[in-house]
């Protein structure tokens, strides 16, 4: 693909399933966009609260935990700790659904959630949650939205587009 396997040591780490699922019988209905999103955001903000990757490790086997990061170098450092993919693209973590990651930690049944500072333990769910208004926010936008700071901006050149084609 384009990104030439750059993520190959830890996309080869996935397991198939080995149980067929017959998905035509199954209720889906869960996965509506809006209930997702009501039934996540309750998920995410419920799980217990964190500081460490080392707490995260130790309660995970218990429960849903969840580590918050301010900025790109903080989600960094915790994706390095925890083994998972590290980048951005377009100010949004890689994995990430409303700047939120998630990874199954081990083989149980709870999950690591690496949030940005909006979501916040018992708070409502925010208006805008799960509706994808964050295609028409700029990176830098989009990122004060979430509470991310220290937004660093490609400081590379505008491609110019005004060729002459003669």
């Amino acid at each position: 693909g384009a990104s030439d396997g750059e993520n190959n040591d830890i996309l080869n780490k996935i397991e198939l399933e080995e149980n067929d699922i017959h998905w035509e019988d199954q209720d889906l209905s869960y996965l509506s966009a809006s209930l997702f999103a009501e039934n996540y955001w309750k998920r995410v903000s419920g799980a217990k609260l964190v500081e460490t990757v080392v707490e995260a490790k130790s309660y995970v086997a218990h429960s849903d935990v969840r580590l918050v990061y301010s900025n790109f170098e903080e989600f960094t450092r915790l994706a390095i700790e925890l083994d998972i993919m590290q980048d951005e693209k377009a100010g949004v973590a890689r994995t990430g659904y409303e700047g939120i990651v998630e990874i199954r930690y081990g083989r149980g049944n709870f999950f690591v959630y690496l949030t940005p500072p909006c979501v916040l333990t018992g708070k409502d769910k925010p208006e805008h949650f799960g509706t994808k208004p964050w295609k028409e926010y700029s990176k830098e936008a989009l990122m004060k939205e979430l509470g991310i700071e220290s937004v660093q901006i490609d400081d590379r050149p505008p491609l110019n587009f005004d060729w002459d084609w003669r």
